[in-house]
């Protein structure tokens, strides 16, 4: 098929040029899960899966100088592993579980459908039917994967790529239809035979979209993971206090974020703790407490480090009682914590604890958070190792229009005369 002068396309030329389209995207995604030791993120898998497609390709293009077990059995087993561990690439992108089960039930019938061809029972277009729906369906598990991932988290690497595996799926169903309605020459190696040549420049471009598309994510995940990082404080592990107040903000923002409660909580005498144990006993003590809030909170609430010492949480939609509760319970579990020093030694904390509730939406976080926080003082004054509520704020006292509108002149200016006196 002569597009340009010069420029011949060929069925032989395109099914190499796949395999070695699938051997350089095989090493590319290698040599980034090299660089990227302590995080995997189905690299590896990728690019096994792309070194498995190589092979697959390499031996079709072997067709006609190598026994047909292995140019065609074979090479379209292998052309099925890989799609079966492109599979598993994204279910170990995305944290999901790999369908083992599906993938196995499905794929054996592909792979199946290659004997009775090999034997002469049934013409080539029957397999090339079964074994093109099967790889429809592999695209289309991974397609589904990364859609319902995307629903959770806005990923327009994902959404590049669920369109790209959702492509490949009805390219893979068309072509399956064309198989099973073609003759025994339109399923061999036709070196110009349109549809052939068609579908693999589809397969070439689709080989090197997935890939980018698959390290796209991977790059999305990374600065996922580096942004949430970032909003972590490194020894707690809880939110920063900027992360912590952008959250609390957000969270106001929203329709259902009027009531909410606020703990304020501070380590006893942790000066006396980094004094007589050394910092690093102190840090220890701090990343202890830092799991500790972490397990006695709920994932919807925020948990941060305010500062030094001290820690705040925001208990969403959360009564008084409630906010009640998980203070004395982290106080109560704290004072009976044991904290294993690196010098092999231990050594017992305790906590105080003030907590408030919203009063109404007049009140702002920062008033709700000083309350809470002048109950935590409070707490300290009363002997420290105990959680006290803070003191309602009293509502500003008006005057009923009216009466204020009939108070006489002279009254008035007696009652200021009255106040400054």
């Amino acid at each position: 098929m002569n597009l340009l002068a010069g420029l011949t396309l060929d069925t032989p030329t395109l099914v190499f040029s796949i395999g070695a389209l699938a051997l350089f995207m095989s090493v590319f995604a290698f040599n980034t899960a090299y660089a990227l030791p302590a995080s995997d993120m189905g690299l590896r898998s990728w690019g096994l899966a792309m070194l498995t497609l190589c092979g697959g390709f390499m031996l079709l293009f072997l067709r006609g100088h190598a026994p047909l077990a292995l140019t065609y059995v074979l090479a379209n087993s292998l052309v099925l592993l890989s799609s079966v561990i492109c599979v598993n690439a994204h279910a170990r992108l995305l944290e999901m579980a790999t369908p083992w089960r599906t993938l196995a039930a499905v794929n054996a019938l592909g792979v199946l459908s290659t004997a009775p061809v090999y034997l002469g029972w049934l013409p080539r277009g029957a397999s090339i039917f079964t074994l093109s729906l099967t790889l429809a369906v592999n695209f289309a598990i991974s397609a589904r994967m990364i859609w319902r991932h995307r629903t959770e988290r806005e990923s327009p690497a994902g959404l590049l790529a669920a369109g790209i595996l959702g492509s490949m799926a009805v390219t893979s169903v068309l072509r399956g239809l064309h198989g099973l309605g073609g003759d025994h020459g339109t399923v061999q190696l036709n070196p110009h035979l349109l549809p052939q040549i068609g579908s693999l420049m589809l397969g070439a471009l689709f080989t090197v979209g997935s890939s980018l598309a698959f390290l796209a994510m991977v790059n999305e995940r990374q600065r996922h993971e580096l942004e949430a990082r970032a909003r972590r404080d490194g020894l707690t592990g809880l939110l920063t206090r900027t992360a912590f107040f952008e959250a609390a903000q957000a969270y106001l923002a929203e329709p259902g974020g009027k009531h909410f409660g606020v703990v304020m909580m501070d380590i006893d005498w942790f000066k006396k703790i980094n004094d007589r144990h050394g910092h690093a006993a102190g840090d220890t003590t701090l990343s202890q407490l830092g799991r500790l809030i972490a397990q006695h909170t709920r994932l919807s609430d925020l948990a941060g480090r305010y500062g030094g010492e001290e820690f705040c949480l925001l208990l969403k939609d959360c009564t008084m009682a409630e906010a009640q509760r998980v203070a004395q319970e982290l106080v109560g579990e704290a004072a009976r914590q044991n904290v294993r020093l690196p010098d092999g030694g231990t050594l017992r904390f305790t906590l105080s604890a003030g907590y408030a509730q919203r009063q109404g939406l007049h009140e702002s976080l920062e008033q709700v958070i000083n309350r809470a926080d002048q109950a935590l003082y409070d707490a300290k004054h009363a002997g420290r190792n105990r959680a006290m509520a803070a003191l309602p704020t009293p509502l500003p006292a008006t005057l009923p229009e009216s009466r204020s509108a009939a108070a006489p002149s002279g009254r008035t200016e007696e009652a200021g005369g009255s106040q400054a006196a």
